[in-house]
Parts: structure tokens; sequence; C-alpha cells
């Protein structure tokens, strides 16, 4: 818990900068700067921070609903899972900033800068954001958000939710947008040259759009693995034996090493029966891969790309498929166990298809009882007697359309 001192001076600095707002005649007002602050999980709700200069700040869980953020220096600052609902951010400078997880629906970042930016340490003051001067908005929900004429080159959304968000006009160059939600998106003028769209959620008429311009919206970009993958396997086999212990460096597939990959490309590549507990790809192109009979305990697939994937008989207890594309996949008697990581029942490790889209996916013979299903889209899913037994479907989507076949 912050101290009441410093707590103190944060809200007298915030009341200095309204009276600078308002041009106060007395001369008490000032511009507020709260640069490298921590100001974690505090409530900003509503706020007027037009200009104010929060450089290398920690926002990270703050509550900042409609707050008004417009021209405001957020350069190197950290927003993740911060609440800015209906916030005010037109003409912000966030690069740099790492705003991962957090709730931007009706937000306006119109002209906002969200392009790469390094904040150079000094002594001991470090900028709280993305420390490689990326600027990411990962697992974002930035529904019916405005981004007009924002600068969002190499800016990463991978997984976010930008359904109904208005990009007219705006540089998306080189931006990262795999596993997103773009249906009803506007992208009405936008540049967007080299961006990577692998996975996303495009309704036909935006898909037609993208595929005139020339855009490749299934892999657009993505490193080529696959011609490889049959050496790094074989590793990976040689880790998990090992306990998952790395052989130090061995080449040649003599030695141990975990298979940790991202934005590869890997559509249609066959990993059946293969040994892949553990393993990360996340962000990977992987429609219609074949996954049948593969071991993916503990795995992390979260965010990728896996439309059409053959997942039958897989065991998947305990993966990470968050905001992974699944639709039409075929997970027919997949195992989604929890995984005891104590051994006597104390640590449960679930499967987690949260936030991941199955429209149209076959589960029968498998059950999604103490699955995370949170966000989950379960539109016109294939289901057994068995598979809904049980599942917490509160927090799901579409769950009224899953279609029951014995």
């Amino acid at each position: 818990m912050m101290e009441e001192g410093y707590l103190r001076a944060v809200r007298d600095a915030l009341v200095r900068h309204q009276q600078w707002l308002l041009h106060d005649p007395l001369g008490q007002g000032r511009r507020a700067n709260l640069s490298f602050h921590d100001l974690t999980g505090l409530g900003l709700n509503r706020v007027n921070m037009t200009g104010a200069k929060l450089t290398g700040a920690c926002l990270s869980r703050a509550r900042l609903i409609g707050t008004v953020l417009a021209k405001a220096d957020l350069y190197g600052a950290d927003l993740s899972r911060a609440n800015l609902t209906g916030a005010q951010l037109q003409s912000a400078d966030l690069r740099g900033a790492r705003v991962d997880g957090a709730r931007l629906q009706n937000a306006n970042l119109q002209g906002a800068d969200l392009r790469r930016g390094m904040v150079i340490e000094a002594g001991d003051r470090r900028a709280a954001g993305n420390a490689d001067g990326s600027t990411t908005f990962v697992g974002c929900s930035l529904v019916q958000a405005v981004l007009t004429g924002a600068r969002m080159a190499q800016c990463d959304f991978s997984g976010s939710d930008l359904s109904g968000a208005d990009f007219s006009d705006s540089d998306l160059s080189g931006a990262i947008l795999i596993g997103t939600d773009l249906s009803d998106a506007t992208l009405r003028r936008a540049t967007l040259d080299g961006v990577l769209m692998c996975g996303a959620r495009l309704n036909d008429e935006l898909r037609a759009a993208l595929e005139r311009r020339g855009i490749d919206v299934d892999g657009t970009g993505l490193t080529t693995t696959a011609a490889r993958m049959a050496d790094l396997i074989s590793a990976h086999q040689i880790w998990v034996e090992k306990g998952g212990r790395d052989s130090g460096g061995q080449s040649g597939g003599r030695g141990g090493e975990r298979i940790e990959l991202q934005r590869a490309d890997l559509r249609g590549y066959s990993f059946a029966n293969q040994l892949l507990c553990g393993s990360v790809m996340r962000f990977c192109g992987l429609r219609g891969a074949d996954f049948s009979g593969a071991k993916l305990v503990m795995a992390d697939l979260s965010y990728s790309d896996l439309r059409d994937a053959d997942f039958t008989s897989a065991d998947l207890s305990g993966c990470n498929l968050e905001g992974a594309n699944l639709a039409g996949a075929k997970l027919w008697r997949a195992r989604l166990r929890e995984v005891d990581l104590s051994g006597d029942g104390t640590r449960m490790w679930p499967t987690s298809f949260a936030k991941a889209k199955l429209n149209g996916a076959d589960l029968r013979d498998a059950s999604l009882a103490g699955v995370v299903l949170r966000g989950t889209d379960l539109t016109a899913i294939k289901t057994s007697f068995a598979t809904l037994k049980g599942a917490d479907l509160s927090s799901t989507l579409g769950r009224d359309a899953a279609t029951a076949t014995v």
C-alpha cells in the first residue's frame, strides 16, 4: 500500500494541474509531472490530465474510466490491465508503452503516437514500459475505439478485440494484428504495408477488401520454420525426457532444448503423435495443422491461428489456448483435464480457452468441465452429452448456438 504522504503529493500535483489547465491568474497552477511515479491501481476516473507528464510511470491496473489524457506524455509508461474505458487519449504519446490486457472500450486515441520508443535509463530511473522500446497492446479490449489518424507502425495488438474500432487514415505499417478480432472494424485509407494478420477474425466484406489490396490475411510476413521443425521436435523430446532441463547448447539435435516459437508459419504441419509437453508456439500460423494424438500437456499455443487444426485424441491437459482462433478445429476425444502440479491435489492447473474462438469446433466426446472459458466463443460447436456437463459457461459467448450432437 502506498504511503499517505506519497498519495498526498500525487493529489496535490493533480490539483495544481487543474489550476494550470484553467490558466490560474494567481500563478499557482503547474503542469503535473508524475514521470517515473508508481501509480499502480490508483483510482483516477474522469480526472482531467490533459498534457500531463507521465513518462515511464507505472499505471498498471489503474482505474482511468473516462479520464482525459489528451496530449499526455505516456512515453514508456506501463498501463497494463488498466481500465481506460471511454478514456480520451487524443494525440497522446504512447511510444514504448506497455498496455497489455487493458480495457479501452470506446476510448478515443485519435492522432495518438503508438510507434516504438525507448527511454534511456538515467541513474535509478527506469521506465515501467517495454524495455526494448516496443509498444504493446496485447490482449486488450478496444471495442468501438477510435484510432483515426493514429501512428501505429510496428505496434503489437496480438489477441486484442478490435471489433468495431475505427482505424481510418491511420498508419499500421508493420503492425502485428495476429489473432485479433477485426469484425466490423473500419480500415479506410489506413496504411497496411507489412501488417501481420494471421488468424485475425474478419467479416467477409473486410477480408475481400484487404485481399483486393494484396494483403495475405493468413500469413503475411511470418517466419517459415517447417524445414527445421523435425530437429526442433527431436531436441524438445530430449528436453522433456530430461525433466525440462536444457542441454547447455549442444547442437545437431543431440541435446535437449525446449521448443519456444513466436510468429512462425507452420500451416498444415503434422505434429501427429508427437511429444510436445511444455512447448511454446505463441502467435503462430497453425491453420490446418495436425496435432492428432499429440501430447501437449502444459503447452502454450496462445493467440495462435488454429483454424481447422486437428486435435483428435490429443492430450491438452493444462494447455494454454488463450485468445487462439480454433474455428472449425477438431477436438474430438481431446483430453482437457487439469494438471496436478503438487501431486496432492492442492495446486491444479486448468486448460484455458479464455477469449478463444471455438466457432464450429468439434468437441464431441471431450469434456469442458474445469476448463477456463472466460470470454470463449462457443458458437455452433459440436458437442456430445458429456461435453458441457459441469462446465462453467457463465462468461462464454454464443453457447445458445452450440449444436448438441450425440
